[in-house]
């Protein structure tokens, strides 16, 4: 027979617990994982033939940059990020798209930067073109710099891209380490933690690859 305080600690172990990740939080809902549809896949095949032998250096970035290295966002678009000489050569090889000429455009976005508990907009400004690419809306932005409240405009966005295989197109996406160290500044706490947890999933995935123990 088990005594009293042996039965209250299997009571204890028998109540149902909250479901938890490795990384210490709730595991994401079905409707939180989004895999981006055949017509991304379909379009972002197109964009990497057409910009295949450019000597222009550009990146995936944004949602869409998150979402392929394993960040739980629904992207909406393929946003580009290159410099001037890119982005002319990129409104070449698309001509068959009809690409408007590029314009210098700012942009306030919806959502505001939290710094030192203050609210502050967000400007964005690049020199930019957007249009379809079989139904997939592409914007492509040379020179892309940000700004927040009075701030002076930052230095042009740029950096050393890495590589992801989306369908045996190679695509060059905006390092997620980069991403994390903006929302950061911007003070977008959540996204720092969204991108935090792609990260613990592709260490923990590895580790399971190279044979090790489980990883809670």
């Amino acid at each position: 027979m088990a005594s009293a305080g042996k039965r209250q600690a299997l009571k204890r172990l028998d109540r149902p617990r909250k479901a938890m990740s490795f990384t210490g939080r709730p595991p994401p809902k079905p409707e939180e994982v989004f895999i981006i549809p055949f017509s991304f896949v379909s379009a972002l095949r197109v964009f990497a033939k057409k910009m295949q032998g450019s000597g222009a250096s550009w990146a995936i970035s944004s949602d869409l940059a998150e979402n392929l290295l394993g960040v739980h966002i629904r992207p909406t678009e393929v946003e580009v990020v290159t410099d001037l000489d890119g982005l002319k050569d990129a409104v070449g090889r698309l001509s068959e798209y009809s690409p408007p000429e590029p314009k210098l455009t700012e942009r306030t976005l919806s959502r505001e930067a939290e710094i030192q508990n203050e609210k502050l907009p967000i400007r964005t400004r690049s020199h930019l073109t957007s249009f379809m690419i079989d139904n997939v809306p592409f914007q492509i932005n040379g020179d892309f710099q940000y700004k927040v409240g009075a701030w002076e405009w930052g230095d042009t966005l740029l950096f050393v891209p890495q590589s992801v295989n989306v369908a045996g197109a190679v695509l060059p996406v905006m390092p997620l380490r980069l991403a994390s160290e903006l929302y950061l500044t911007l003070g977008w706490l959540d996204r720092v933690e969204m991108i935090s947890d792609a990260v613990a999933r592709a260490h923990h995935a590895l580790h399971q690859e190279s044979g090790g123990d489980p990883v809670y």
